[in-house]
Order: C-alpha cells, then structure tokens, then sequence
C-alpha cells in the first residue's frame, strides 16, 4: 500500500480558477491521497464548486472568521493525516503524474522536500519555472540567499515538519511557504524531479501581486527571528548572507518603486542606507526612462499579469 500524501488547499474567495485546481488533483495517478480543503470565510461560490466533486477524498473544513494565510495553513496542517504533504492554491494546476514521480524520490533518510519545475503563465503568456536544474541537497544557504522554491511544486515528508519550530508562523500572510522551507533545508536535504509537474496561474487578483510591500516587511522580521533563535550560532557564515539578503531585499523595494513612478528623489530619500554604488541602482536612478527599461526586463524575462 501507497503512503498517505495529505494535500493542502486554503481557499479565500478562489471561485474563478477552484474547479480546474480540483480537477488536477483528482486527475492524479497516484491515489493514495486526501485533500484537506480550508475555506477561510469565503463569500463567493468557492464553496458550492467544492461540493460538486463527489469523492471521500475531498475533506472540507469551514472558518468562519477570516484569518491570515499563516494561520489557515496551520490549520489545515493540524487536519493532516498523511505521511507526506503537498500544496496547491486554488489557481494553481498539477500535471496527472506529479505526486506519483516525486513520491518516488524520497528514497534516501535525509530527503525531506522534493520539488519539481513548473511553468508559469497568465493569459496571454508561459515561461518554464527551471531554465536549469536548481540547487539539491543542503540547500540551507541557497534558499537563504535567492529563494527558488515554488509552492505548488513541494511534497515534504510529514517527520521532518516535525522537527522544525514554525510549521507556518501564523504571524505571516505572504511568506508562510518561504519560512516553511527555509526551515526545513535546515533540517533535511531537497531534490529535485526534472520534469514539469506543475504549473503556476499569474494573475492580478493574486495577493503577492496586490502586497509586495508586505512580503519585504515579512522578510525582514523573518531574518530577525531566524537570528533571534541562535542561527548565527549555529551556522557560521550566517550573519554575512543575513546582510547580502537585506540588501537584496532593499534594492528589490527600490526597484519597484522606480517601476511604479515614484521620483527618484522619493526614492533616494526612502532608502535605510546608501546604495547608489549598487551598479543597477545607479544604472537606475540616473537614466531618464528607468521605468520603462524595468518594465521591459521584466516583461522580456517573466510572465506578466
């Protein structure tokens, strides 16, 4: 018999994309699984659309009251029976063999978290995830210093969740599948099935689309925690990649607000500290149509709304 993979789904307000979602999951060819469905207080049809896949699977739990992301997923965790646990949003899609091929890969003791590519895309525009293969084993410092997961490509294995201090902080809204892992390659080793399982829906209604600000600020009071519980202790060169991701994350902050118009003035005043001799800012803050050029990067190189 096949181990138990409990996947979970929180839904608030995913009526538009829900039953394809669902529909990838029961597509799946493997089908030992149960689906731990959190609505967090919806007040669309998310519900109704949940009812008209008829199959024991498919576990619904209801909160009547809405709560942050962190919070719900804690909560569908603690509903989790399986041996493995897996996600998907309610927009996001699996490909009918996914589980299966990455189930397969945790045939070592030291594998904790198996990811696997996936294909970003919008209406009008696809990209794959992994243009080369991405970093495996103790990947702890590499998560730290250029995060590459995608939520709907993890299956972790359920006795290295229960080893770490945060399953999902529920303090965060945005960021809760980043800490997870982070956590977690402390912890256990990741690999990597070379295939494209998944695929992820870009969209305006998305939340990390609408609440950037948000996700820096989560960011910033993870590291704090992570230094807080003993990791520059802990891992030597810790403090230093500390330093290189705050800085990251700040010339990320600036290069937004470049892309959204705000003065270069503003945007020179806003800044903690001096990063003029960041070569892209510079590049950014003396050329007349910066925006434009952001733009263009980014369209060229990602998908887009």
């Amino acid at each position: 018999m096949s181990d138990l993979v409990s996947i979970i789904m929180n839904c608030k307000d995913g009526e538009k994309y829900l039953s394809a979602s669902l529909q990838s999951i029961l597509d799946q060819t493997y089908k030992n699984w149960e689906l731990i469905f959190v609505d967090n207080n919806s007040k669309d049809n998310s519900k109704n659309i949940f009812f008209d896949f008829k199959d024991s699977r498919f576990k619904y739990f209801y909160i009547n009251k809405s709560i942050s992301l962190g919070m719900a997923r804690q909560y569908a965790y603690e509903k989790c029976n399986g041996k493995f646990i897996a996600f998907l949003d309610t927009d996001d899609l699996w490909l009918a063999t996914k589980l299966e091929k990455q189930i397969s890969l945790f045939n070592k003791n030291e594998i904790g978290l198996v990811i696997c590519n996936s294909i970003y895309f919008s209406h009008n525009k696809e990209k794959i995830f992994y243009s080369k293969k991405p970093h495996t084993g103790n990947v702890f410092y590499k998560l730290l210093e250029n995060y590459f997961i995608s939520l709907e490509t993890i299956v972790c294995k359920k006795k290295f969740l229960d080893q770490i201090l945060f399953k999902f902080n529920t303090e965060y809204s945005m960021i809760s599948d980043y800490e997870l892992c982070i956590r977690l390659s402390a912890v256990c080793n990741l690999e990597y099935y070379n295939e494209v399982l998944a695929k992820c829906r870009i969209h305006s209604d998305s939340e990390s689309a609408k609440k950037k600000e948000l996700i820096y600020r989560e960011k910033f009071n993870f590291l704090e925690k992570l230094s807080n519980e003993g990791f520059e202790k802990k891992y030597k060169h810790f403090l230093y990649n500390k330093k290189k991701i705050f800085h990251k994350i700040e010339v990320s902050q600036i290069i937004d607000k470049l892309e959204n118009g705000i003065g270069k003035i503003k945007v020179l005043k806003s800044m903690k500290k001096i990063l003029i001799f960041d070569v892209i800012i510079f590049i950014l803050l003396i050329t007349p149509f910066s925006k434009y050029l952001i733009r263009f990067y980014r369209n060229f190189f990602f998908v887009r709304v």
